[in-house]
């Protein structure tokens, strides 16, 4: 009996088609999106980590870094400090592996485009024994070459190569601020510092032909910066094995034995050379730190976007199969009269649901596999510029996003079906699942407004909990659209808004004492200019890193070279007892700062007690900023960077490019971000795409069941004369209200669930909030209203087409 009711059910479900279709669709597309994010995710994780390990086929990314941010050490120097660290190594259950020197400088290429010269801003390595953290030239067409062994030998990075058309054999003119030499091109590869091609300090990835890295021999960066031999600002330690170290993402103690071992590395070095310098794990290198944050925030990410779709999907599997179940209510009735138990009617409902969820799991897997997989690591190649070397889909990925897609589906349909199995045959019978009134106090209310509204009112909460299912399923419809488009506006606010409010055209870095010859040049040139210093430091306590920018000025106004966004508080003053400071709105966050506390700031072995005065927006990455000449009375240093905004008709040179060691203009940094939007556009519109898809199938599915439940309410009313056009008013002004309740709904949903999609995203390296613009907010609930709207003469035509004979007879009975 249980398997001919199962076959009437899948009858009854075949002939709603559509409906059918559009719930199959999102199951579809949540596991599809499921499988696509998941193999980004698990991609990008296994990738790094067969770059990073200490075998032929990886780089042996160190362990600990020693830098000297100040200036370089000299040979003798370098010697003394590695014997020290080997001889006071304090853990002989992680035993120190290496201790190798590495000299790392900013300067510049001298590039040929056509007929024109660039400047283009540059990072040169200087490696000696290259035991760890090497060159990374992988077996792919991407790269080839060798190492540079001799002083005019280079290896480019292949970011840069492919993008300035450099290849194997070219020439190309180097400075490190003091001269230009030439150097031959040996290789082309990758290296661990710059796999997220960046500037140091900046987020966006390098417009083409913008910024370059090169590995050169020690010999050949020195011979490049006038330097002793064996100078050296880097030290890299390479402990045996992979220990543990503290993520930026959380606040747990992951690398307990790794964080001994760096405060007593500090302490050694303290204790044996005077300058400033500076002892940190993986987490504090740029690249290594974002693209792990960026794999990390994918696995979180991915699972939320599914959910998503999936949480849409199952609202409507149970609004179909409840209304399936009020469709056979007289079906199931007669036969619970006929003696047929409720346990052999229970299962087709239950059946059902897992049968829509296999179904829409087999379609979206192989979508997701043939497709959507490769298309996400496509792209992921295209945005980091690098090969992903092992890729493939995991059938644990799939195992859990159809595990997932078919709880839920089942949850879905446990409801309804214990409906079905509980029906009352006599009150089926007796119409009475079918008739509701209107409270005394509603009527009464109505009764002053115009007819047709009253009776649209009190038709549309007659049934308060269909109603409320409705709002809510209209409300969720946009969910995955709208929560893409806010976070997008978000980011795009964020990114271009810290731009379009600076004053400066560029960015020009100076060696220590140096910019006395940038701000003369400037002045010949009538160019306006602002000295700024930039320094790494700490709070007390905690390891990770955040940049200090002394300003000349700070200010919101719109003529400040770098004009700040102030969110809270007031802005600083220069020289206070206790240093003032304004903080970035992600280290409040994150280190659980209020505006007014004091706290001690750690620049390397100096400390400095800082007052809290306000809180700025906008910065995506971790920023502190004080007042030049305070920075500069702790940290012992004048200027490390020039800001110039540049008259029109002058351009930077080769004058200022001798005199400088890197360049950031402003208009490279809005080229950069123009470039990422569009690799991400073709994404995005995909994302939004199926958001719209599914907002489209979702309303129309639970519009049109709205309307069937009010079938024999609609044919009353024809019977008793209402004209078509009367109940077509009715329609419009009801699928009007739905739309802009529903609207306001999903923009609640929307930024609630943003907030939470971000949360899994944002950490110590990547920050930024959600930013509510009233104009998508309108645009969103706008979008709901048109498609309510756009289907209500849908439902004229539907009523028009009705058998009022049939439908008042059903209803007499």
């Amino acid at each position: 009996m249980s398997m001919l009711l199962t076959r009437r059910l899948a009858r009854s479900l075949w002939r709603t088609k559509l409906r059918l279709s559009a719930v199959i669709l999102m199951i579809s597309v949540g596991v599809f999106a499921g499988i696509s994010f998941g193999s980004y995710a698990n991609s990008a994780a296994s990738l790094y980590d067969n770059i990073y390990a200490d075998n032929d086929e990886g780089i042996n990314l160190p362990d600990a870094w020693v830098e000297n941010p100040s200036g370089t050490w000299n040979g003798t120097t370098v010697d003394s400090l590695c014997q020290a660290i080997e001889e006071q190594w304090p853990d002989p259950s992680l035993p120190l592996d290496v201790c190798e020197p590495r000299l790392k400088l900013s300067g510049l290429m001298f590039h040929t485009d056509g007929d024109e010269e660039k400047l283009v801003d540059a990072m040169w390595h200087g490696i000696d024994e290259g035991e760890v953290d090497r060159v990374w030239i992988p077996d792919h067409e991407c790269c080839s070459g060798t190492l540079a062994v001799a002083d005019d030998e280079i290896v480019i990075d292949e970011h840069a190569a492919s993008e300035m058309g450099i290849g194997l054999g070219d020439a190309v003119t180097l400075g490190a601020g003091h001269g230009t030499m030439n150097y031959t091109v040996v290789g082309i590869g990758y290296h661990s510092n710059h796999l997220y091609f960046a500037q140091e300090g900046v987020l966006l990835p390098a417009e083409s032909g913008t910024f370059v890295t090169g590995y050169l021999s020690d010999g050949g960066l020195e011979r490049l910066a006038n330097l002793t031999a064996g100078s050296a600002n880097l030290l890299l330690l390479d402990i045996e094995g992979t220990p543990e170290y503290d993520l930026q993402s959380t606040d747990d103690i992951e690398g307990e034995q790794l964080s001994e071992i760096i405060d007593a590395v500090s302490k050694i070095v303290m204790a044996n050379d005077d300058a400033y310098s500076r002892v940190y794990d993986r987490s504090g290198v740029q690249s290594v730190e974002f693209l792990r944050a960026d794999a990390e925030g994918a696995q979180k990410s991915y699972p939320i976007i599914t959910g998503m779709i999936v949480i849409v999907a199952s609202i409507t599997i149970f609004l179909s199969l409840q209304r399936l179940i009020q469709s056979q209510a007289r079906e199931i009735a007669i036969l619970r009269t006929l003696g047929i138990s409720s346990s052999s009617i229970m299962p087709g409902y239950v059946i059902a649901p897992i049968a829509i969820g296999l179904i829409g799991c087999v379609i979206g897997t192989v979508l997701g596999v043939t497709m959507g997989a490769p298309a996400m690591v496509k792209m992921y190649e295209e945005i980091i510029g690098i090969p992903a070397i092992g890729y493939h889909v995991e059938a644990s990925l799939i195992i859990q996003n159809c595990g997932i897609a078919m709880v839920i589906a089942l949850l879905s349909g446990i409801r309804p079906a214990w409906q079905a199995s509980r029906m009352q045959p006599l009150e089926i019978l007796r119409g009475k699942h079918e008739v509701r009134l209107s409270s005394r106090r509603i009527q009464r209310i109505t009764s002053r407004l115009p007819t047709t509204v009253g009776l649209t009112i009190r038709s549309s909460i007659r049934k308060p909990i269909r109603l409320v299912f409705t709002f809510v399923a209209v409300g969720l419809s946009m969910l995955l659209f709208g929560s893409m488009m806010l976070m997008m506006g978000s980011m795009e606010d964020i990114m271009t808004g810290s731009l379009e409010d600076q004053k400066w055209d560029a960015m020009v870095n100076v060696p220590f004492g140096g910019e006395g010859n940038v701000i003369e040049w400037a002045e010949e040139n009538n160019a306006e200019h602002e000295t700024m210093l930039v320094f790494p430091g700490n709070a007390q306590g905690d390891s990770r890193m955040f940049l200090a920018y002394g300003l000349d000025r700070v200010s919101t106004e719109n003529d400040a070279m770098i004009r700040l966004n102030l969110k809270e508080g007031s802005l600083p003053v220069a020289s206070a007892t206790t240093t003032q400071v304004l903080v970035d709105e992600g280290t409040m966050v994150f280190l659980d700062w209020e505006v007014g506390d004091t706290q001690t700031i750690m620049f390397g072995p100096a400390w400095l007690d800082v007052e809290i005065t306000g809180v700025t927006q906008g910065e995506v990455v971790r920023t502190l900023y004080f007042h030049r000449a305070d920075l500069t009375t702790v940290v012992g240093l004048e200027a490390t960077t020039v800001l110039i905004q540049l008259p029109n008709g002058v351009e930077l040179d080769d004058d200022i490019g001798g005199m400088s060691i890197g360049i950031v203009q402003k208009k490279d940094m809005e080229k950069s971000f123009d470039t990422l939007m569009k690799q991400q556009q073709q994404f995005f519109n995909a994302i939004l795409g199926l958001g719209v898809i599914i907002a489209i199938a979702v309303l129309f599915n639970t519009l049109l069941m709205n309307l069937a439940e009010r079938d024999s309410e609609l044919a009353t009313l024809r019977v008793l004369g209402a004209p078509i056009r009367r109940i077509g008013m009715m329609m419009l002004g009801e699928h009007f209200a739905i739309g802009l309740i529903g609207g306001v709904l999903a923009c609640v949903f929307t930024v609630i669930a943003t907030q939470y999609l971000i949360s899994a995203m944002v950490q110590w390296a990547f920050y930024f909030s959600v930013q509510v613009d009233l104009m998508g907010a309108i645009l969103l609930i706008g979008v709901i209203v048109t498609i309510s709207v756009a289907l209500a003469p849908f439902g004229m035509w539907r009523v028009g087409r009705m058998n009022l004979v049939e439908k008042v007879k059903d209803l007499s009975q």
